[in-house]
């Protein structure tokens, strides 16, 4: 139950669909281009969903599993290093739910994540959020305080998606137009090189 990289991304437009990322710690990297999973599954326990490519998950399960004793649980670590980078970790139409493991036992706290660098970026759009995700949201690293980190959330439902708890330095999405800045046609240049086969989003639902 240590570091072990189920995938690791490295390269530009890459597509993912209808696969299965199985780990523990740092269990996808996502480490740098243009990537996009859909209707997949992802599951870990610590910074599971980490790297710095610009990258779009939609509609798939990301399952939280049980940690060693002691351990609290983070689904993202997003590396982003200055602002002008174009890398981020989306998740729009997507499940943050915990395994049946994890689900007889919810004395863990999880987070969806804790920026890695600097201008750490992660979006959590449009998606459900379990009970298990803490009222805080995010943590930072090691105690760290982020400099600009912008993790942020939009139009979520289900019992953990509540914000009013949330930490300080998180962000709030609550336009339309800037959450518009993180689909498909935006983020990822309009997908114009997904397979046909792969459906998609190409803007808000």
């Amino acid at each position: 139950m240590f570091q072990a990289v189920a995938l690791s991304a490295q390269a530009d437009n890459l597509t993912f669909y209808q696969c299965r990322f199985k780990g523990y710690q740092d269990t996808l990297n996502t480490a740098f281009g243009k990537q996009f999973f859909r209707e997949c599954e992802v599951l870990g326990t610590i910074d599971f969903i980490f790297g710095d490519a610009a990258v779009v998950f939609q509609t798939c399960a990301i399952l939280v599993r049980k940690p060693l004793p002691g351990q609290y649980l983070t689904i993202t670590a997003q590396s982003r290093m200055t602002d002008g980078e174009k890398s981020g970790i989306i998740f729009q139409n997507c499940t943050v739910n915990a395994t049946e493991h994890l689900r007889k036992s919810y004395d863990f706290k999880c987070y969806f994540g804790r920026p890695w660098n600097d201008y750490s970026r992660v979006v959590v759009l449009q998606s459900f959020i379990d009970s298990l995700i803490d009222p805080k949201g995010w943590i930072e690293w090691e105690g760290q305080i982020p400099v600009h980190p912008f993790c942020a959330e939009f139009n979520n439902r289900g019992p953990g998606a509540n914000t009013s708890s949330r930490v300080t330095w998180s962000t709030m999405i609550i336009s339309h137009k800037q959450a518009s800045s993180f689909t498909v046609r935006r983020f990822l240049e309009s997908g114009t090189w997904i397979p046909p086969n792969v459906p998609y989003y190409l803007d808000l639902l």
